[in-house]
């Protein structure tokens, strides 16, 4: 399946848009990464159907670039874009909480484009007397890069993950909106590494949740912020993710949050063969849903036993 491949470099042309300041192309971008990484469906499927259209954020110009890539396994934009900037330079997104204006400026300022620059920038403190850093950022940056090596790419060990996430889901439990919270996620299946802390929310006022969720004090920056869902990176370098769900869409959003990929697509033909349909808002038989608000029933209703989180790998 293409989707990861195509998802990663959709991410990387809008790291070099926001690089280059262009307004609107990077959420563009962005929009359409999530929905295909996140699918379970190949997006080759849709394709053949002539479907590219249905896929959240495609348009005309980003359905011809998934059809280049299909064809061709690359993307003529993407190849030209990532030329267009120094060759070490899209390595500092990998830090933890290093988005695309921090390493633009950097790179404009101190002509940084290495990881091993950046560092000795930081412990020269030279990057606390650029304007809009400063001391705490350069400590920030080094934590970053800490957990970048330590972390195969940004990924942090489940200890440290879990710590992260029990914190926000005791936070959000606080609030008198929230029925229901859960981390998901590769946090949740309790993988050794984790690359971003995923939460799921049951509440009847979502934009309610999404405010707190995003205010929080442990909050450095709001990537994205929408109606249902929102990304943002924590002080500690760490990207989160939050979704949210209405009570009766809580236990099959949980479900296909938590993953992972392999399982999801095993659950949706197991649906199938029963003559149901499965996705992240309910169990349904035709346009009907009959089952979703907890994952116990969604497994019940096609016929499985409860698979525990930390067993869903296929």
């Amino acid at each position: 399946m293409k989707n990861l491949e195509l998802a990663q470099i959709f991410y990387e042309m809008a790291d070099i848009y926001e690089m280059k300041g262009v307004l609107w192309k990077p959420r563009a971008y962005r929009t359409v990464a999530r929905a295909i990484e996140t699918m379970t469906t190949p997006v080759e499927t849709f394709y053949k159907k002539k479907a590219l259209r249905e896929i959240p954020g495609v348009g005309e110009g980003i359905e011809e670039k998934i059809i280049e890539f299909l064809k061709t396994g690359k993307i003529k934009e993407h190849r030209k874009l990532v030329k267009s900037v120094p060759k070490h330079m899209l390595v500092l997104l990998h830090i933890p909480g290093m988005g695309p204006k921090k390493a633009q400026k950097l790179y404009k300022k101190l002509r940084i484009s290495s990881v091993q620059q950046l560092e000795q920038a930081c412990k020269r403190h030279k990057i606390a007397k650029i304007q809009g850093f400063g001391a705490k950022s350069e400590q920030d940056i080094l934590e970053g890069i800490k957990l970048m090596r330590g972390g195969f790419g940004g990924r942090i060990p489940l200890r440290q993950a879990e710590m992260i996430g029990n914190k926000i889901v005791s936070r959000l439990k606080k609030a008198r909106h929230v029925l229901k919270v859960s981390a998901a996620g590769s946090l949740r299946r309790k993988k050794a590494r984790i690359r971003d802390i995923d939460i799921i929310v049951s509440t009847k006022t979502p934009s309610k949740v999404i405010e707190t969720y995003t205010k929080m004090p442990n909050v450095k920056r709001v990537l994205a912020k929408g109606a249902r869902k929102a990304t943002v990176v924590l002080k500690s370098g760490v990207q989160s993710d939050i979704r949210v769900f209405p009570p009766e869409q809580w236990g099959s959003g949980l479900l296909y949050f938590t993953g992972s990929k392999a399982f999801n697509i095993e659950m949706r033909k197991k649906a199938i063969k029963k003559g149901y349909k499965l996705n992240e808002y309910g169990l349904f038989k035709g346009k009907k849903r009959v089952a979703g608000r907890t994952e116990r029933e969604v497994f019940q209703k096609i016929g499985m036993k409860y698979v525990r989180p930390e067993n869903r790998e296929a």
